[in-house]
Parts: structure tokens; sequence; C-alpha cells
């Protein structure tokens, strides 16, 4: 087996809590050898717990250091700018969802991925979740036959889920960089709302839609790829509650079907919920997702259907123990060799951003 010299920029949360992880794990696949991040802190600790050859405040000491392959977990609104400088150094990338926060910004990188003839796959990890895979062999066979795909998701502080884990958070960042990275953020999000936005619309935007319901909505994408349907590019409904801690998205299916969508940011309540349901003419099946950053805690897989009669006959499945996260790696490792297409390419998480864009216009109006 090929194994990839691999580089990490961006070590925040995710970055920490997954992918360093998992990259110095997969030994197989990949020499995890180097690092990007602005805070010296964790580039000092990082760097010690992984026994990384080389560091560095940003993505330009990680173009010389012979690389094959980067991990781009920086915040999402330097993602165009990271993966379009990754490609173009010959590289091959995965890029933290949301691909970007603007649809130039997600049309730029697909540019640098033909520019350059590498891969670009985007870190959707639920749609390698052995469970999501085996909800898709349980799914009817025709489209018309799902009546409703129901997303409910409560995402509290993500504090209770990662205080097991060894953290160094970036406290160190030069404030400059702060600014900019607030200053781009808000540019970006300005652009893809076609308006100024009030704080309660940037949380909507950035952080319900664009940050967090992203990912329910690559699993519906990936649903609907399986009966062969496109997820639309337009949400038929679109709404914000609770001063944007909370937004929804909703639209219609071939067959008269719906899919409605709601994200709420409970942050009193440390219990993290995400449950998609999907009601078909003659069974239910449900997935239900632990927290991201609770490792090897397998989703929870059931499907519902008559028993004959008024009896209900109820199967659960515990369909592994493996850790998505892990399994994104090893679809990127095969990718990136030309062993696998790419899973979860640009021009699906373009769709994905558009959609969430739509919603949030509908709800801004």
């Amino acid at each position: 087996m090929r194994k990839l010299r691999v580089g990490l920029i961006g070590a925040g949360l995710v970055g920490q809590a997954e992918h360093a992880f998992y990259l110095w794990e997969e030994r197989d696949r990949f020499a995890f050898v180097a690092l990007a991040d602005a805070s010296a802190a964790v580039r000092e600790a990082l760097r010690d717990r992984y026994g990384l050859e080389h560091v560095h405040p940003d993505i330009q000491g990680l173009l010389d250091c012979g690389l094959d392959a980067v991990v781009i977990a920086a915040p999402d609104a330097f993602h165009p700018d990271l993966a379009v400088a990754a490609l173009d150094a010959g590289l091959h990338v995965l890029c933290e969802k949301p691909l970007a926060l603007t649809l130039a910004g997600c049309d730029r990188i697909a540019a640098a991925r033909d520019r350059a003839g590498k891969v670009l796959q985007v870190a959707y990890m639920k749609r390698h979740d052995p469970a999501y895979k085996r909800a898709l062999e349980l799914l009817p066979a025709n489209i018309a036959d799902v009546k409703l795909i129901s997303v409910e998701v409560n995402d509290p502080d993500f504090e209770p889920f990662t205080a097991h884990l060894p953290m160094t958070w970036p406290k160190d960042i030069p404030a400059d960089l702060r600014s900019q990275a607030r200053s781009a953020t808000a540019a970006q999000l300005r652009e893809s709302a076609g308006a100024d936005l009030s704080p309660v619309g940037t949380r909507a935007l950035g952080g319900g839609y664009l940050s967090s319901l992203v990912h329910d909505v690559a699993v519906v994408h990936g649903i609907l790829g399986h009966f062969g349907v496109a997820l639309p590019a337009e949400a038929n409904h679109g709404a914000l509650f609770d001063e944007g801690h909370g937004v929804q998205l909703a639209f219609g299916l071939p067959g008269g079907g719906r899919v409605s969508m709601t994200h709420l940011s409970l942050a009193g309540v440390p219990d993290y919920t995400e449950r998609i349901s999907i009601y078909c003419t003659d069974r239910i099946i449900e997935l239900t997702f632990p927290a991201p950053y609770l490792r090897h805690e397998p989703t929870r897989l059931t499907l519902k259907r008559s028993g004959g009669g008024h009896a209900l006959e109820t199967t659960e499945f515990r369909t592994s123990y493996e850790e998505a996260f892990r399994d994104q790696l090893r679809a990127f490792h095969a990718a990136a060799c030309g062993d696998a297409p790419v899973s979860t390419p640009v021009e699906q998480a373009r769709r994905d951003v558009e959609l969430l864009i739509s919603a949030f216009r509908r709800a801004a109006r």
C-alpha cells in the first residue's frame, strides 16, 4: 500500500479531536509529518504528541515539505485560498465542510482541482458512517415510496464531548489574524446573503446553515443520490428562530414526498441529538448519530415495519464500531492513489452550499 506524506492545516476543534488523531493512527496509509497552525502553543503540543517533522504558522511552509496531500480544517472563510494553494502546488486535498461560504469560493476550488488534476474530497464524514451505508440498503426501490425525510438536530456546546480529549486551545493566535478571519467571514457571508447582515443573520447563515446543517444536507444528498435523484438548488421553505440559533429548510421530493430539516443550538442542555427519520410506504428507517467527537460510538440504526395485523416489528442494527472519520480518510487515500473515485466531490458540496444559501434567503425575506 502506498503511504502518503500528509500535512494538517488548522488544528482547532475538529483538527485536533479527529483529523490529527486518525492521521496518526492510519500509519499504513499516511505518514503524518506536518502541521500548519497560527497558534504556537498548538504547533508545539501537536509536534510533541505526534512526532511531527515540520510545523509552520501558515500553509507556505508546508508546500516545501515534500507532501503528497493535506487535510484542511482551518476556519471556513480560508478554505478557498488554502485549497487553491495546495492544489496548485500539486497536492491532493481533503477539505472540511462547508467547502466554502460562497458559490464563487466553491467554483475557485473546482477550477484549481481541474487545473491540477488532483483529488479534492470534501470531509463529509457521515457519508462514510457504517450505519448510514447500511441504511441505504434498507431504502425502498422507488423514491415515490419516500413520504418524508425528517432531520432534527440539537447541537449544544461542544465542551462536554471533548473534555476527555487532550486538547490544546489556540489562545495565542495573533490579533491581526483573528481580525482578518472575522472580516473575511463577514464579507463572504454578505456576498452569499446578497445584503448586509445583522448579528442574527450572521449567526443563522454562517453558523446554523453553512457550518451546521450542512452535515445533514450532505446525508440527505447521499440518500437522494441512491435513488438517482438530484438535490435541488432551491429550498421552498426557510426559517430562522431563537435569534438565529435555530434554522429550518424544506423542499419537495419527486412523487410527492418532502424533506424537512431543523437545526437548533440549545447551549444550556448538554444533550446532543441528531436524528434522520425516513418515512416510507411500508417502513420507517431512523439514524441517530452520536456527538461527533465521541470515538467509536456507533450510530443507531432502526427499521420499523408492520408485523401483520396491528403488530409492529422493530429491528435495531449495530453495524460496526468503526469510526466514520477513519473511513473517510481511507476513502481519501484510495481516491488519491487512483484506486477509487472521489466519494464526495466539489460538485456535490457546491450544490449543498447553494441549497443552504437559498434557504437562508427565503428565511431572511
